[in-house]
């Protein structure tokens, strides 16, 4: 059976903005495509007038689509939302911004500029840390530097860390399986897979990311309902007093079954549920819902200058798998605190231990990356040639050189690479959501590393 194509790097990321992609009615569909593509000729900027104009007006419809991600994208409180609130002093990194380097070209640029590649791929905004500091920051367009954006499935390393941090307090152990935590998981596809499986994607679920297969009625489509990303008003206005009916994605997980033609741990699938699962069971063990955990033992501890938002699903409980929303800065906070080995401001905030585990790639979890789809074929669209392997929701390039990233639909991502010691954390607003088969992107991606290496 030949492969449709799907959302790649960063997948759904959950941009739980309604069902664009999706009308059941085909004929729907095609006259919905039509208004968007005339509605993108004729509004050359979201929102524009007061109040806005038809053609310019942020839909639950148009919400991804250019031009009107570009607002939609910095203004996700049109959907729910948790508040994640900062604490303590702010810290601030020095300053010595060198920019020279945006002029240059660079290998696989096809003779861009790293300015023109920023710019090709609908970059919003990009910081630039090494050694701790702060050479390289601009933002575009509207998006300014005290603006939040979402990160989409970048998410999800958040979530992991936050996993590594209960994990080293013997909280949680990631050896064993999901129904251990979660009785109601017996009987799902999530029966017998230990918190690592999960955390590496190998988990042979039957799912499927891949939006040409959403039928209404599969466990796929209801999943995406209960996200937030397929319009679902039954759900949300469903009493759960007098209906039993999943209105939320953690009631719904439960349904997702196992792939028998698949072998869990051979071969990593970009799953979101994956993560839903493992932030349900940091609620599970703490007794709290997930933002607060988030806030209590990482986003209060970073010097960050804002609180973060996190997006909710239809029962409005937090989503792991894709719903943080921060400013560039804070974004680039999370990431200097990876890339130095969970250490923030002289607090040990992430554990090392988890840190140098995530880049270090066993046999079996080089091979299921291997065998993904991202290097299994070097002629498929998803192919990615800085790929190595997928552990603890981070995309690792090279374990040796210690590179690593997390991304998110539509261009959000942090780059970081140990041996030059460099972080680089950026939003985008790109026409397509796929970064893995979107040639903008990876041209972005190989201006990234060249960013990385040659920072004096």
């Amino acid at each position: 059976m030949k492969r449709k194509t799907v959302l790649r790097g960063g997948a759904i990321a959950l941009v739980l903005l309604a069902g664009i992609l999706l009308i059941a009615n085909s004929k729907v569909r095609s006259n919905k495509k039509q208004v968007l593509v005339q509605s993108k000729k004729i509004a050359a900027k979201a929102m524009d007038g007061f109040p806005a104009s038809a053609e310019s007006q942020v839909t639950f419809m148009n919400a991804s689509e250019q031009p009107y991600n570009k607002w939609a994208f910095r203004n996700m409180g049109i959907f729910p939302s948790l508040m994640v609130p900062r604490g303590g002093a702010v810290v601030n990194f020095p300053r010595n911004i060198t920019p020279e380097f945006e002029n240059n070209e660079f290998p696989g640029g096809n003779g861009q500029t790293v300015l023109e590649s920023l710019i090709a791929d609908d970059t919003d905004g990009i910081i630039v840390i090494k050694d701790g500091i702060v050479r390289y920051e601009r933002y575009f367009g509207d998006f300014k530097e005290n603006n939040l954006h979402f990160w989409a499935s970048s998410t999800k390393s958040l979530t992991s860390m936050l996993t590594g941090i209960l994990a080293d307090k013997g909280i949680l152990d990631l050896t064993k399986n999901v129904e251990d935590y979660l009785p109601e998981m017996k009987g799902s596809g999530f029966e017998g897979l230990t918190l690592q499986h999960v955390l590496n994607m190998t988990s042979a679920l039957d799912f499927s990311e891949e939006y040409e297969d959403l039928q209404p009625g599969n466990v796929n489509y209801e999943y995406f309902r209960r996200v937030g990303m397929i319009p679902a008003f039954d759900l949300m206005s469903m009493d759960p007093k007098t209906n039993d009916t999943p209105r939320g994605n953690m009631e719904y997980l439960p349904n997702i079954q196992s792939d028998a033609s698949k072998n869990v741990g051979e071969v990593f699938e970009y799953h979101s549920p994956n993560v839903d699962v493992i932030g349900m069971i940091i609620s599970r063990v703490t007794n709290q819902s997930l933002e607060e955990v988030i806030a209590e033992h990482i986003w209060q501890k970073l010097g960050v200058e804002h609180d973060a938002q996190m997006l909710a699903d239809v029962a409005f409980s937090p989503i792991a798998t894709g719903g943080f929303l921060t400013t560039l800065r804070d974004f680039a906070r999370f990431g200097y605190t990876v890339l130095n080995d969970g250490k923030f401001n002289g607090e040990q905030v992430i554990p090392k231990e988890f840190i140098e585990d995530t880049f270090n790639l066993t046999t079996s979890e080089y091979m299921a990356g291997q065998r993904s789809i991202y290097r299994s074929n070097t002629d498929g669209a998803a192919y990615d040639k800085h790929f190595a392997g997928y552990k603890n929701f981070w995309w690792i390039h090279d374990p040796d050189k210690q590179v690593m990233t997390a991304r998110g639909v539509y261009g959000q991502g942090i780059y970081i690479d140990k041996t030059n010691n460099v972080i680089i954390a950026h939003f985008g607003s790109a026409e397509s959501a796929s970064n893995a088969v979107r040639e903008t992107s990876k041209i972005k991606m190989d201006a990234l590393k060249y960013i990385a290496e040659n920072l004096k």
